[in-house]
């Protein structure tokens, strides 16, 4: 009898041991996260730190963004100006410590040429305030709807810290990344 048993449960053993096909990959969840106001005109200070490969720069950084153009003061460590950046429909202009000034269609241009990186510079006003574009793939948000981690045109925006605990609280420690190029912005103040 036991023979039977055993010689009754060796197929059930057998295909247990079977191969079983990988179960297919998680897809990416793209969550929706609540509908925010757009910021069409904000003032931050606060500190910018970009690296790429073995370049690195840290900066303090003010920044007034209007829909009619930006403005960009990045300051040394002591607090000295190393370049200003200005830009409008016209076009933008760098004005450098030493006074020479270098024109470009962009602020996003000069920038890169600023900190030698390509770097999304022209996405930040959106990414900064964590009112995202339509494209853009939410892939984690906070217990209360707020982006947490989001991938946009290749980039991967980490919301760190919200400066509260509010739905509408704007971020206040973001990191920015696709391969070997990070940005974090620390914000220590915001004037929306």
């Amino acid at each position: 009898m036991r023979g039977t048993v055993v010689a009754s449960l060796l197929p059930l053993l057998l295909g247990a041991c079977a191969s079983q096909p990988p179960a297919p990959a998680a897809a990416v969840r793209i969550v929706e996260p609540p509908a925010v106001a757009l910021l069409s005109r904000f003032e931050i200070d606060g500190r910018l730190q970009v690296r790429d490969g073995d370049k690195t720069a840290a900066v303090g950084v003010e920044w007034m963004h209007a829909e009619e153009g930006d403005e960009w003061l990045f300051s040394g460590p002591l607090g000295q100006g190393l370049a200003r950046i200005q830009s409008g429909p016209e076009g933008a202009r760098m004005t450098l410590a030493d006074g020479r000034r270098i024109e470009a269609p962009s602020a996003a241009e000069l920038a890169e040429r600023l900190f030698e990186v390509h770097a999304p510079f022209a996405q930040l006003p959106r990414w900064v305030t964590a009112r995202l574009p339509g494209g853009a793939e939410v892939r984690e948000l906070d217990a209360i709807g707020r982006p947490l981690r989001v991938v946009d045109q290749g980039w991967t925006i980490e919301y760190l810290e919200y400066a509260g605990d509010a739905l509408a609280d704007l971020p206040r420690k973001i990191d920015i990344h696709r391969g070997e190029t990070r940005l974090r912005l620390i914000i220590d103040t915001w004037n929306p």
